[in-house]
């Protein structure tokens, strides 16, 4: 199990950085600062799928490490990918609100899964 949720975070991890650095069309009637619950939600699944792959990869992964792990990627992903907009594409940019939404995103994933923490400890029990 734990293999899987790796392989779909990884196919996750470059679908995000394929969406963000792709040319982006302009959508003129979109209201101002619409894509920050994009980057929310992105990030949010981000953290959850890099949880589940880190803790499901092997019985003795603990769950707060996984979380920590989850957490950090997704940060460090976050401003690598606004790095790389600001520096190596032509029709995107950095844009600081944006890492505030991913972190937003990163932050609303922890609740999500600590939340769940006793439903995760009981499937880890059964692998």
């Amino acid at each position: 199990m734990g293999k899987l949720f790796r392989l779909a975070a990884y196919i996750y991890t470059l679908l995000i950085a394929v969406v963000c650095l792709m040319p982006m069309p302009h959508v003129s009637n979109a209201p101002k600062d619409s894509d920050k619950l994009v980057h929310l939600l992105a990030y949010l699944f981000f953290t959850i799928i890099w949880f589940l792959g880190f803790y499901f990869s092997n019985k003795k992964q603990i769950y707060s490490r996984s979380l920590i792990k989850s957490v950090g990627l997704g940060v460090f992903y976050g401003i690598l990918i606004e790095v790389i907009q600001g520096v190596a594409t032509v029709s995107r940019s950095a844009d600081f609100k944006d890492f505030i939404a991913n972190c937003i995103g990163i932050l609303t994933g922890v609740i999500l899964i600590i939340s769940m923490k006793s439903l995760f400890l009981r499937l880890k029990s059964k692998f």
